[in-house]
Formats: C-alpha cells, structure tokens, sequence
C-alpha cells in the first residue's frame, strides 16, 4: 500500500474556539487509509494505585464463600457480581457489597445445564449469558438465575474450530453477543486464527469478523516422525487482538509502541507513544536460545536453530485489553499470577498465537505490573499500578474487578478503584 503523509498548519482559532480532537492528542499525520495519532502527557501523572472496596472469598468457611477455579467474572445491572467457577461447577452470584445471593446452573447437558464453561456475560437488560462450549450453545438465565432459554452456536466438534479458552463471550453496547473462537486448521495445525462471532439478543448469528492482517515473526519448530513442536521466537513481538465492547477490534503489534483502532466505516486510528525499546542483553539472549535449544532436543536431538534470530530489542509492551467503557489497557509489565480462565490445555494470552518460548522461572516470579491507559478515543489518561498476585478480570471507568491470590494462592474477588494522581 502506498501511504501518503499530509502537513497539517496549525491556524491561529477565534476565542471560545475548542479543537476537536481530544486533550494531549495530536494528529501527526494521515496515511491512505490511517491515522495517526501522537500521544502526549497523561492526565494524570505518575503511576495510579488500586484500592480495595469489596473482597469476596475465605481461606476455610462457608462453601459459597469458598472460591476454587475462577474462570470469568460478569457485572449485573444492579453492580451485583457473578462469578464462573470451574471448580464448583457453577455461578455464584454476589451482590454488590459481596453477599452471597444464589448459585446459577450445574453440570450435564439439560436445560440450563453445561459441560464446558467458556465465559460469562450480561445483557442490558439484566438477563445473564454461560457460553457452553461442551454442549455448543448459549444458556439464558434471568438476573435471578432462572433458565430461560438456550441458543445453539456454531460447533467446533465437526472438524474446523474449538473454543480453546475462556473469558470469551461479551455483549457489546449495541447489544450485540460477541463469542470468541480459534479455528484449527487440520492441515496447518499452527495455523489458527481467532474469529470474533457476533449473535443478535436472541442468539441469530449476525457476522463474523476476523482479526486485520499483520505479519508476525514466523515460528521455531522441530519435528521427528509424527512428534512436532513449535515455539515462538524469545523476545519477538507477539500480536495483540481485543474486542471492544463498543462493536470494534482493537490490534497491536508490539514492534513498536502503537496500537490501531479498526472502527468500521472509517479510517484506521493508530495510537502511539515515543518510547524506547529495552535492550536484550547478552545473558538474557543466551539463556533463552538455550531453553528453546533444550525444549527442541526432547523432540529431534539433532535440531539447530531454523528461524530468525533473537531480536535485540524486547517488545514495547506485553499485552493489549479493552475494558467494558471501552478504554484500552496497554500492559507494560504483565501479571504474571495465575491467570483468571487460563485452561489446562492452553492460557488465555492472544488466541492463535504461536505460544512464546518459556522464560526464567525469575521472569515468573509474582511482581507489580503496569499499564498504560487510554480513553477510547485515544487520549492518554496515565499508568495503573496492579499489585502481585492480581488478575485483572473487569475494568469500568476507574473500576477494577480481578482474582487476589493470598500465600497459599487462595483466590478471592476483590473490587477495587483507580486512585489516580493529581
């Protein structure tokens, strides 16, 4: 594609005069089919906190309160809380102070029953949705955890895609049931892309979107008779895909510090920030070649390295999400506890996505981590500190509903708020 770059003047404007772009973003340029804009100060400055308002959960107690595997987290209308636990099996639903109210479903394959449990949302008019992947379809449940109803989705169990992980059905502003599928390809196992399915609010299938097209940095493998292995390149820029509960996709790839808006209908809005690249250093370098050197030997001893080199530079950020408002969660250092939804079988890092080479188990190590936060329309708001051990689940405004895991990796739900700087 052939881009075009425009100056722009700046005019001096009549009194009362406001621009219309937001606050401490500027257009730098415009590309055939992209704009670009330039991120400047946050609004607020230094690193925001999160404070605890609500904590649910006990180490020994009453069973309700007893939280085991905690899969996804959805918002009633009324603030209350509804809580998918693997474990139970079932959802608990809590009121907004984290009383526990009722419990919702249980497994088998009846009305209103389920086999697989692959995320939770709720409607704008209080009606709560359990995607089952098991039994391939949507359980309609009213705000009490009566069954109401279930709507059959597209299987994956004939040959061509699988759900594969969690945390992946919302319903968008519009109103709109969004699920979230990879599609396995039998003759390129590696190649799975990630669809977004869109239902109308009584389960007709609307369309399907696909994430925008980017070009990755091509996979390791290694192969010995039928036994094959594939692992992403350490350190190399892993594409990011959100969808935004404002009826949009939300992609980035990390080779740099931008990340693109694809609203439909118009031009593709790429945010960035001038921020410099983390070197990788001669330990860190040969310490990953080694593990990737190690985990290919198990498969084909005789394996030598067969794709791109180590970069020298880390990616810029480590994860992008999209909260319920619509705002856009840039992760410069990613939680690293245990993930809310992960599966057995697979995480819940960017569906599709060639898994990375493992890190040091220092790398693991429960930390603080941090991201960068933006309005939907691009405008820096600041950086958000989360505590170690906290798996951010739901974010609303300047709410933050996530899974606390104590010592003992006991997990509670815990409701916090953005203390932001001045």
């Amino acid at each position: 594609m052939r881009t075009a770059w425009f100056l722009i003047a700046v005019l001096p404007l009549s009194p009362g005069f406001r621009a219309p772009l937001p606050p401490r973003v500027v257009v730098q340029g415009i590309a055939a089919d992209t704009v670009v804009r330039m991120a400047g100060a946050p609004v607020h400055p230094g690193v925001a906190t999160l404070l605890e308002e609500v904590s649910i959960g006990v180490s020994d107690g009453a069973e309700e309160y007893m939280l085991g595997e905690v899969a996804d987290i959805a918002l009633g209308r009324d603030g209350s809380i509804y809580v998918l636990d693997r474990q139970v099996p079932a959802v608990r639903h809590y009121d907004a102070s984290g009383r526990f109210l009722r419990t919702i479903g249980r497994s088998g394959s009846g009305p209103g029953e389920f086999r697989a449990m692959s995320g939770i949302a709720t409607m704008g008019d209080g009606r709560l949705l359990l995607w089952d992947t098991g039994n391939w379809r949507l359980n309609v449940y009213a705000a009490n955890g009566d069954f109401l109803t279930q709507w059959v989705t597209p299987s994956g169990s004939s040959g061509s895609s699988t759900a594969g992980f969690s945390r992946a059905v919302l319903v968008d502003t519009a109103g709109r049931i969004v699920t979230r599928k990879t599609i396995v390809d039998a003759r390129d196992i590696m190649n799975r892309p990630t669809v977004w399915i869109r239902y109308r609010n009584d389960g007709r299938v609307l369309d399907t979107l696909h994430a925008p097209p980017v070009r990755e940095t091509p996979p390791l493998s290694a192969t010995s008779g039928r036994a094959a292995v594939s692992m992403g390149v350490p350190f190399a820029p892993q594409r990011f895909v959100s969808m935004s509960p404002l009826g949009y996709l939300v992609a980035g790839l990390p080779d740099r510090y931008a990340f693109e808006i694809h609203q439909p209908g118009r031009a593709v809005l790429s945010v960035r920030r001038d921020v410099q690249p983390a070197t990788v250093s001669r330990a860190e370098r040969s310490r990953e070649q080694r593990r990737v050197e190690d985990r290919m030997h198990q498969t084909d001893p005789t394996w030598s390295w067969n794709g791109p080199a180590i970069p020298e530079t880390k990616p810029l950020y480590e994860g992008l999400e999209v909260g319920l408002d619509g705002r856009i969660w840039v992760a410069l250092v990613k939680e690293v506890s245990p993930r809310v939804g992960s599966m057995r079988s697979g995480g819940v890092g960017m569906p599709g996505a060639t898994p990375p080479a493992p890190r040091s188990s220092e790398a693991d190590q429960p930390r603080p981590a941090l991201y960068d936060v933006f309005e939907p329309d691009g405008r820096y708001l600041g950086q958000v500190g989360v505590p170690p051990k906290v798996s951010s689940v739901v974010r609303r405004g300047d709410q933050v509903w996530a899974v606390a895991y104590d010592a003992d990796d006991v997990p509670r739900i815990k409701r916090y708020r953005i203390a932001w700087g001045k």
